[in-house]
């Protein structure tokens, strides 16, 4: 088997890090060589060839890559607190439920650090029946995380069964059924 060899972006200070599944791991656990923060990469959640997400789009900067995978299910979800919110194919806008909110999918949230309008998370029909799914920011300045992994402005992450979303003190766990 290939060694899988993705980049990734330490969640902490930002410098893109090149990582080897050498030994077919699950997963990777190392330290950042620039400031120690603690990583670890779950490769078994990583596919060579399903194609990549970019997660980091700045403009004159090198791109991170992470592999992406496809969803064998055609519909998705997120769970907050019990409750549940269905995603639709296309762009859903996620955001704080609010009278003045104007997302697609309102999560019933007192957090303030949840925006009315805060991420978006794109469901995308591929030509075998299952989705591919990924989040970004939208119109918030506050911090979103997936897995503990920082969301910055211009990222996307492509979501897999069971990550965590985490927006202050509230989180959401993305699914497939």
């Amino acid at each position: 088997m290939t060694p899988l060899t993705i980049n990734i972006k330490c969640p902490a200070c930002g410098v893109i890090l090149r990582v080897t599944n050498s030994k077919n791991e699950d997963e990777k656990r190392f330290a950042c060589p620039k400031c120690g923060k603690h990583i670890v990469v779950p490769f078994y959640k990583l596919k060579q060839d399903d194609g990549e997400t970019q997660l980091d789009g700045k403009p004159g900067t090198q791109a991170t890559q992470i592999g992406g995978t496809n969803i064998d299910n055609k519909s998705c979800y997120l769970e907050c607190d019990g409750k549940t919110y269905a995603l639709s194919i296309g762009r859903n806008t996620i955001g704080r439920k609010a009278i003045t909110s104007n997302a697609d999918v309102q999560i019933d949230t007192a957090d303030r650090f949840f925006s009315r309008e805060h991420m978006v998370i794109n469901v995308r029909r591929l030509p075998d029946g299952g989705a591919k799914v990924d989040v970004s920011n939208d119109k918030n300045k506050n911090a979103t995380r997936v897995n503990d992994l920082l969301l910055e402005q211009g990222d996307a992450i492509v979501l897999h069964d069971g990550d965590i979303i985490s927006i202050g003190e509230t989180k959401l766990t993305f699914h497939t059924n």
